[in-house]
């Protein structure tokens, strides 16, 4: 029987700088996963972190990744990279008619995955994504932009803004209010805590229904399996219950957020 516990090997292929403290890498091998879910990467000797998959099912495998960490730090400057998984929840987008992703910071990578994803099943028209970041500075996936702007509609703002930028100034919740989908559309959420819950509090506002906003609750995972109980919260093991959940599902327990 195969231990669950220990990642195969895959080799990378390449490594992008996106900002000064985030890089992405593709692995030599295809994605296995579902948008919004995530793998364990490892490094020999040092430890493993969850990342989210940002990248479509059947492409290129892909991370981007925050260098934050003794994992994390090192991930970039390997050639070949333990891996396990995917684990996990996926975004619901085949059970809606439109969606709008929400993304701030470092949370756009499920959100890229997302959007190859319906891409290949030729749904582009039904999704509009949303991104915000603290500055020009820190928007990944500047180069790719261009090409979402002709599939999709792009809206992407900067809480602080600089002499070249001439975009959207603002908090991304409230980018929201330029959505030209439905109320009836599903909304996905993802980014810092702050930013989820203000989103949900914009997206109630607008008249967005409960039962239709998911939020990533992707945090203190460890073993990405529900065995070593790390990441649970009250009732829930983030790792199997989501990390892409119902906000129905946990509107009352504040410190899934947190």
């Amino acid at each position: 029987m195969e231990n669950e516990y220990r990642p195969h090997t895959l080799k990378m292929s390449k490594m992008t700088e996106e900002t000064p403290d985030v890089y992405t890498i593709e692995m030599d091998s295809k994605n296995e996963g579902r948008a919004g879910q995530f793998y364990m990467l490892s490094v020999p000797g040092v430890g493993e972190a969850p990342i989210s998959v940002a990248s479509g099912f059947g492409r290129n495998l892909i991370f981007t990744i925050r260098d934050v960490g003794s994992v994390t730090s090192k991930l970039k400057n390997l050639q070949f990279v333990g891996i396990r998984g995917p684990y996990g929840t996926g975004w619901p987008w085949k059970e809606y008619d439109e969606v709008i992703g929400v993304a701030g910071g470092i949370g756009i990578p499920p959100i890229r995955s997302l959007l190859e994803e319906m891409m290949d099943s030729g749904r582009q028209q039904d999704l509009e994504v949303m991104y915000g970041a603290r500055t020009p500075s820190d928007l990944v996936y500047k180069k790719d932009f261009g090409d979402w702007t002709k599939s999709i509609n792009l809206q992407i703002t900067v809480d602080r803004a600089n002499a070249e930028w001439n975009g959207n100034v603002g908090f991304v919740p409230a980018l929201l209010r330029k959505a030209h989908l439905s109320r009836m559309a599903a909304v996905f959420v993802i980014g810092p805590p702050l930013m989820m819950i203000n989103t949900v509090k914009e997206a109630l506002k607008l008249g967005y229904r409960e039962d239709r906003i998911f939020i990533s609750l992707e945090r203190r995972m460890e073993c990405g399996i529900g065995v070593c109980g790390h990441c649970n919260i009250g009732e829930h093991y983030v790792c199997e219950s989501g990390p892409i959940i119902n906000y129905s599902r946990v509107r009352n327990d504040k410190e899934l957020f947190l």
